[in-house]
């Protein structure tokens, strides 16, 4: 009884252990400011207090497993930004885009706090949003539309108090301001879903409203969630890549019907030109007959000569005068054939003189791009590699002032 007992429980591990292995797995990165409300949200999501954040862990990625239903969840907390301990977000950000590819993580996560944030967390979202290619079906913008962060200190979210982050004197925002926010975030996310949820005071009615958006999450987004991860690109060659799009978009724009135009004018003069080898071709092949015609009658001065319906074998002059005028007329059409072969040499002289001119207008087609309305196109397409180039240098200042500060240390 024991043996089977003991079977019975092994084999019902081993199916568990199978089912677990067969299951879809997703991943899930959280990313967001130190205090927005990462770790709470995380521990909603696990339904436990599994991440806990103190200094040493709050500088690395915390992933949990969750064994749910129809899939395995693999949660990761990203470190906090503009976090006390960690001076260069810029490498927070480079990691957190290299996590991505590295793990193929399914969905992103981004959770914003909606009146307490970093004075450059808009350069954090502007980064994200240029190097993850986020949509409504990999992404979740999560706002907490309401903040007392003394009340999650309790729940065991050390990255939500106080103590454990610098806040920035613009931190606390006038309505105004938040709103603008707000919008910032709608106009920079615009293919991700963005949710309200307020981080209220009573833990039960936070509790309530994440249950709400969890059940949401597990349900409908995860489910389908998918993202490419060849197209998380770094921020350099990003830039570098739009510039080229941008400038290949304007030479099509400007330079393409151009172009069109002299190879459609280009083709069909080739297309003529075939036909006139062609028509030289057949030109001579009657030459060369009729050459063949003149050594015949020539080499066989007794032949008989075809002159319509009356056949001479006898009047030996008059064959020999039937000759003559048979190779006049013959040495006539060859005559008249090598005429119309020179006119043809001359047309076909004249249809490569025009290839020739055509081929060097298209040389120079640059100088003939109207360089006003080019550089319109140019600028129409730069406002957007402007930003990423303002966000890029924003960081690259922020990297030097850090490794000033940290040579004088």
């Amino acid at each position: 009884m024991k043996k089977v007992n003991s079977f019975i429980v092994t084999f019902l591990v081993l199916l568990i252990i199978g089912q677990i292995l067969v299951k879809p797995k997703k991943k899930v990165l959280v990313i967001g400011h130190t205090g927005a409300g990462k770790s709470t949200f995380c521990n909603f999501l696990h339904s436990s207090y599994m991440f806990q954040v103190d200094d040493f862990v709050n500088q690395r990625f915390q992933t949990e497993q969750l064994e749910l239903k129809d899939y395995t969840l693999f949660v990761t907390n990203t470190p906090g930004f503009a976090n006390i301990n960690i001076q260069n977000n810029s490498n927070i950000l480079s990691d957190i885009a290299e996590f991505v590819k590295k793990e193929q993580v399914d969905f992103v996560v981004i959770v914003i706090n909606y009146s307490i944030r970093a004075s450059n967390e808009e350069y954090i979202l502007k980064w994200l949003h240029y190097t993850l290619p986020l949509n409504k079906q990999n992404s979740l913008i999560i706002v907490n539309y309401y903040r007392d962060i003394l009340s999650f200190c309790q729940h065991g979210d050390e990255d939500e108090c106080p103590q454990n982050h610098q806040i920035d004197p613009q931190q606390n925002q006038s309505e105004e301001n938040n709103q603008n926010f707000i919008n910032f975030i709608r106009n920079t996310f615009t293919n991700s879903t963005i949710e309200k949820i307020n981080y209220n005071t009573s833990f039960d009615l936070t509790e309530k409203e994440f249950q709400i958006l969890i059940k949401k999450l597990k349900q409908e987004y995860l489910p389908l969630a998918q993202l490419d991860h060849t197209k998380v690109q770094d921020l350099q060659y990003k830039i570098e890549t739009e510039l080229q799009k941008n400038e290949s978009f304007c030479m099509k724009k400007f330079k393409m019907p151009e172009e069109e135009k002299y190879l459609r004018k280009m083709t069909k003069l080739e297309q003529e030109l075939i036909q006139l080898k062609a028509k030289q071709k057949a030109l001579q092949n009657l030459v060369n007959s009729i050459d063949l015609d003149i050594s015949y009658i020539q080499n066989n001065p007794n032949s008989m000569i075809d002159t319509g319906n009356l056949f001479l074998k006898d009047n030996q002059r008059f064959q020999q005068i039937n000759q003559i005028n048979k190779i006049n007329r013959l040495h006539d059409d060859k005559y008249n054939i090598r005429f119309q072969m020179l006119s043809q040499r001359m047309i076909e002289y004249k249809i490569k003189e025009k290839l020739e001119k055509l081929e060097e207008d298209s040389e120079s087609l640059l100088q003939k791009i109207p360089y006003k309305e080019f550089k319109q196109c140019l600028h129409s397409g730069y406002d957007y590699i402007q930003e990423m180039m303002e966000v890029k240098n924003y960081f690259e200042e922020l990297n030097s002032l850090s490794q000033q500060k940290q040579y004088q240390q």
